[in-house]
């Protein structure tokens, strides 16, 4: 694994670890907030728009930390074919709940705005905080044949 690999890896890591916190959080604490605001309908509300936060959130960022040090193809099919069934499900999840009165829909709205902004500063912090370096330092991996690492003798 190179430094740029474990660099991203690292990246992906703490983004992971901090966006399920921010899930948690939002789930026990909007929970909360929504039954004194609506009662039993509000922790419903709160629960399911941290489950589809969860969904959406740590789905991304566990595709993005196992395709890593996979080619970008692998990656972007990873990433498309996630999104893809995540919509499926969210699809499906809001045409079961549509016209219900189990759940408060500005308790899910306020949560899920919470973690949709919330998650945006936790990866903005972690990307700009992140030491992942543009260009591999001369020396770290081998070249083709006929190259001047190859020629060094560098190798892997």
């Amino acid at each position: 694994m190179n430094d740029t690999s474990r660099a991203t890896r690292n990246m992906y890591e703490v983004i992971l670890r901090n966006l399920t916190v921010l899930v948690v959080g939002l789930g026990v604490v909007g929970s909360g907030v929504g039954y004194l605001v609506a009662g039993l309908p509000g922790v419903w509300g709160a629960l399911m728009a941290a489950g589809i936060a969860a969904l959406f959130m740590i789905g991304t960022v566990v595709t993005m930390l196992v395709t890593a040090d996979k080619p970008i193809q692998i990656a972007s099919a990873a990433g498309v074919g996630g999104w893809l069934g995540k919509m499926i499900i969210l699809f499906g999840v809001l045409l079961l709940v549509r016209g219900r009165d189990f759940y408060s829909p500005g308790t899910f709205f306020i949560v899920l705005l919470l973690a949709l902004v919330g998650s945006f500063a936790i990866e903005a912090t972690a990307v700009l905080k992140a030491r992942v370096p543009n260009v591999e330092p001369a020396g770290t991996d081998a070249g083709p044949p006929g190259t001047d690492a190859d020629q060094r003798g560098d190798e892997d």
